[in-house]
């Protein structure tokens, strides 16, 4: 069995090596190349984007299923002359001289053919070939540079061969990488679903190799970062398992990617409980998802029928009049005076992402508006969540945002939940 780790693991594990690559370079060693390695969809390649941004670092993309020419990847070979190097000066009468500078340095013929260049060139004679800086190699950034080398198993072996030299390197030839640069690949996993190009062993051990599995928290928590559509968002934390696992065929009915496309589409649907919107929903879901059996209407029918899209939203949850707010959860979570424990989990959840995306958004609104809204939860005279949903809403905030957090951890009712 493969071990493997979740998406909220793996950005722990590219942050670190980022820090510790610019370690390793200012020692004099070679920075570590790692490989994300999941099945398609699943946002191996979009986790490496957000790391970059969020470090406020430069992003270089490269898709090596479109490149075909080793060329596209390290640049194209190059004529190269050996010449002297001498200066343009003036002498006391105003005349123009050369002086001829100590050593020498080998030009292109574009350079030579500069005519601007406040320099003269005298070749000796002696030439050889290059390689062009491909014009991907970014300018040097203070914060770093992250190289995500996409959709490396579907390269063919050339590309492969080249690409090995520029991780052991982080060069080729005539041309480096700029400093603070580290390396990302990602690929599907040679597992006999996926066109993959089988690496063997000494391509491997250029690079570490890290397994992905689909982590519906992790999705949630992006997905509220990026607007996905709340309805949308509590079917996925309903029907995750159902949705993106593969059964014993092999065959799953879509991938995080494909459903957040099917999202977006039907975002503009307005009223899902309309009898014809809700079939031109299933319309839509025919021209998304590989649903053999009808294993997808049956669930989102469901789904609709449980009202679960008409759920409280988080915004609406700690922003709103806490009257209105009360009252709505209480309906929401008691069914002939019965607790919903499945939607309470639901509803906290979608809370602390929330509140951790709005807490990244820079936003002003203090701190002290979410101190509120949770005591008003906890001291509300009916239950709405119980001891283990608060510790884990409470510590979903405060580990992912100390420094804005810091003041929830001295509220006495927060600490007795924490201890």
């Amino acid at each position: 069995m493969v071990n493997t780790i979740t998406m909220k693991d793996v950005k722990n594990i590219l942050n670190y090596t980022i820090d510790n690559n610019v370690r390793l370079q200012e020692d004099g060693k070679m920075p570590v190349a790692i490989c994300l390695e999941a099945e398609a969809g699943i946002g191996k390649t979009s986790v490496v984007e957000q790391v970059a941004k969020e470090r406020n670092m430069t992003y270089v993309k490269l898709s090596l299923h479109e490149l075909d020419e080793v060329g596209d990847l390290l640049g194209w070979p190059q004529m190269e002359y050996e010449c002297q190097v001498a200066k343009k000066v003036k002498d006391k009468d105003g005349n123009v001289k050369l002086q001829i500078l100590p050593g020498t340095t080998w030009l292109n013929t574009k350079q030579l053919e500069n005519k601007d260049n406040a320099m003269a060139f005298k070749q000796t004679g002696k030439t050889r070939m290059s390689y062009a800086k491909p014009a991907w190699v970014p300018e040097y950034n203070e914060n770093g540079i992250l190289l995500n080398l996409d959709d490396f198993g579907r390269c063919n072996q050339a590309l492969s061969q080249a690409i090995m030299s520029l991780i052991l390197t982080q060069s080729y030839t005539s041309w480096k990488l700029p400093q603070k640069t580290s390396i990302f690949l990602t690929s599907n996993p040679d597992n006999g679903v996926y066109t993959i190009n089988t690496q063997d062993v000494a391509q491997k051990d250029r690079f570490l190799t890290f397994p992905l599995v689909f982590d519906r928290d992790a999705w949630a928590t992006w997905a509220e970062k990026n607007n996905i559509d709340g309805r949308c968002i509590n079917f996925v934390m309903s029907y995750a398992d159902e949705l993106f696992n593969v059964d014993d065929q092999g065959n799953r009915i879509c991938t995080p990617r494909s459903f957040v496309m099917f999202a977006d589409m039907i975002s503009g649907i307005k009223d899902w409980d309309n009898p014809e919107n809700l079939s031109f929903i299933q319309t839509i879901a025919q021209g998304c998802f590989k649903d053999e059996g009808n294993k997808f209407a049956s669930m989102f029918g469901s789904f609709i029928r449980n009202k679960m899209h008409q759920l409280i939203q988080p915004k609406e949850m700690l922003t709103g009049d806490w009257n209105r707010i009360q009252q709505k959860l209480e309906d929401t979570l008691y069914s002939n005076e019965e607790w919903r424990a499945d939607i309470a989990a639901l509803l906290e959840r979608r809370f602390s992402n929330y509140v951790n995306a709005w807490l990244e958004s820079g936003d002003k609104t203090p701190i002290d508006k979410v101190k509120k809204r949770i005591l008003n939860f906890m001291d509300n005279p009916k239950r709405l969540f119980n001891r283990d949903m608060y510790y884990h809403m409470l510590k979903a905030i405060t580990t992912e945002h100390r420094r804005q957090t810091s003041a929830l951890l001295y509220e006495p009712k927060f600490a007795e939940i924490l201890k």
